[in-house]
Order: structure tokens, then C-alpha cells, then sequence
């Protein structure tokens, strides 16, 4: 695979953001958590009344399959360093991907690219690369957990019928339409796909992304990110057993709230952690299966990602890193 790469395609040192984009920024952050609140607030009653059946060996399960599948990522990501010519050891790969996670919590999505360059640095992996991964991984991750979200909810008559068409309508469809087409494009025709992101990069005076992707890494990338996905589902999904004792919400309907609910949370760039996006989209999507016990679920499912991903860190913290 060959990489042409400028020494200007770095991370570049951070400028000062405006007091105003700050405030606008924590102000929609007041907001969206305020509608969280009232949403649990208004549901308490039935959240309180609900039969909730704690499962600890199913939870405990649901945490190992989480864990599972965050290392699933972190070995596709070692896929993707194997073609700019990096052999990444997996503990390296998921020190380095963990470690850098945590910066999601902040608001922006900038900190996990800087974690992620200055931990590969440490292992003789320039900035370029890493930071080049970076974009890289976003391009498959995301569209590849929305066409699993996507396929996974027309299985299920209650969300196309109930929580999807009743608030999207139209658009949802010309959704699943684009992001098919697309992903279509990125492993059969990834040269154009990058030649259009790096259109768009210099448009918004951004270095252009110079890597030669061939077919059959991009079909092993994408398909390596829609596997984990699908993993990551199955743990969501057994996680709601463990403290519901209800298994009326099929496997493969688990598998695309989760998608979809953890993209939609991920694009809201200005929440930390796409805290308060996510549950309520996980709200809208489990409530025609939980009613308003729904809200307690995608609290409580809050707290297991946070645990887990916490318990990702810890892992990784104790890994060497060595060049």
C-alpha cells in the first residue's frame, strides 16, 4: 500500500476557541440534559414501579462481552497500522485506542486525537499516521454502524411502524438510501471517496488525506467495523436482560438501537460523550418495548458504557508501551 504524506499533515497546535463558542456549546449541553431529566423525571412513577430483575451473572456477562468487543476495535484498528506499514501489537493497539478514549468525555472531538498521537508516538508511529488513522477510522466506524442500525431495525415491524417512520417519515428511508450508496463507494471505490474527503478538507483549509486504500483492506476494514457493531449490540441486549428480566426486545433489534443510538450520540460533537443525545434516542427506540421504563434503561445503560469503558482504561494503563 503506498502513503504520500506532507510533513504538514500533523497535528496542529490548538487555537484559542472563543469565549462565545464555549458558552453556546455548554448552554446546548444545559438543554439537552434538562430534557433527559424531565423526561425521567415525568416517567418516574412508572420507572419506579417497573419489575426490575437484577441478573448479576448476566451482567457480569454483558460487561466481558463489552470488553470483547472494545478489543474487537482495537484490533481492526491494528489492520488499518499494517497498511501504512506499522505492526501493532494488539495490547498496543488497545493501550493506545483506551487511553485516548477517555477524551471523549470532553467537550469537542479533538482530545482522543491528541491522546492517540502522543501514546503512538511513544511506539515510533509519527503523528502523520496516527492522526491519519484517526480520520480514517472515522470514515468506516461511522457509516458502517449505521447501515448495521439501519438493516437491523427493518427487521422489526415495531420500530419502522411506531419510532421511526411516525417521526422521521420520509427521511429515514433517503437516510438508509445514502448511507448504502455510500458505504458501497467506500469499499469498491475508495480512491474517489478520498479524493471527495479531501476536496472537502481543503475547502475548510484542512490538510487532504494522501493514502492509497485497496479494495480488499477497505472490505476488511468495513466489514471488521460492522462485525464489532454487531458485538457491541449483543452486549447492549444482554445488558437489558440482566437488569430487566425481559427478553420481549429481539437480539438484532438491540443491535440497531445501540447503533444508531451511540452514532447519533457520537455526532453531536459539542456533548461530551454524546451524553444526553444517546438516551434519548435510546428513549424514542426502546419505548414501544419498555414503555416509560425506557428512560431508566438508557440511565442505567449510561452508567455500564461509562463502568466498562473506565474498566477499559484501567486495563490498558497497565500495558507498556516499547518501541
Amino acid at each position: 500500500m503506498e502513503q504520500n504524506f506532507s510533513k504538514d499533515n500533523t497535528v496542529k497546535d490548538k487555537k484559542t476557541t472563543p469565549l462565545y463558542i464555549h458558552i453556546i456549546k455548554y448552554i446546548v449541553l444545559v438543554i439537552v440534559l434538562y430534557f433527559v431529566y424531565k423526561a425521567f423525571d415525568y416517567n418516574w412513577d412508572e420507572i419506579k414501579s417497573f419489575k426490575w430483575s437484577l441478573n448479576y451473572w448476566l451482567l457480569l456477562l454483558s460487561i466481558t462481552a463489552h470488553l470483547i468487543t472494545l478489543g474487537m476495535f482495537s484490533k481492526v484498528w491494528c489492520i488499518l497500522m499494517k497498511g501504512f506499514g506499522f505492526t501493532v501489537s494488539f495490547p498496543h493497539a488497545f493501550k493506545i485506542s483506551y487511553i485516548a478514549n477517555l477524551g471523549r468525555y470532553l467537550p469537542g472531538r479533538i482530545w482522543p486525537v491528541f491522546g492517540m498521537a502522543y501514546l503512538a508516538k511513544k511506539i515510533g508511529i509519527d503523528e502523520q499516521y496516527s492522526v491519519t488513522s484517526w480520520v480514517v477510522v472515522q470514515l468506516f466506524a461511522i457509516p458502517s454502524a449505521f447501515l448495521v442500525g439501519i438493516i437491523s431495525l427493518f427487521f422489526i415491524d415495531t420500530f419502522i411502524s411506531v419510532s421511526l417512520s411516525s417521526f422521521l417519515g420520509i427521511s429515514f428511508y433517503l437516510f438508509a438510501g445514502a448511507i448504502t450508496i455510500f458505504s458501497f463507494m467506500l469499499i469498491f471505490f475508495p480512491k474517489f471517496v478520498f479524493k471527495l474527503f479531501n476536496i472537502f478538507l481543503v475547502k475548510i483549509k484542512r490538510e487532504p488525506i494522501n493514502f492509497n486504500l485497496p479494495i480488499k483492506t477497505a472490505l476488511k476494514l468495513y466489514l471488521g467495523y460492522a462485525l464489532c457493531w454487531i458485538a457491541y449490540g449483543f452486549s447492549f441486549w444482554l445488558f437489558i436482560v440482566s437488569i430487566t428480566g425481559n427478553y420481549e426486545l429481539p437480539i438484532i433489534g438491540a443491535i440497531g438501537v445501540f447503533a444508531l443510538a451511540y452514532q447519533i450520540g457520537y455526532l453531536a460533537i459539542i456533548m461530551p460523550g454524546g451524553i444526553g443525545v444517546r438516551e434519548l434516542v435510546l428513549v424514542t427506540l426502546l419505548n414501544p418495548f419498555f414503555g416509560a421504563a425506557a428512560a431508566g434503561i438508557a440511565v442505567a445503560a449510561r452508567i455500564w458504557n461509562m463502568l466498562t469503558e473506565i474498566t477499559a482504561a484501567l486495563i490498558a494503563w497497565a500495558i507498556k508501551l516499547e518501541k
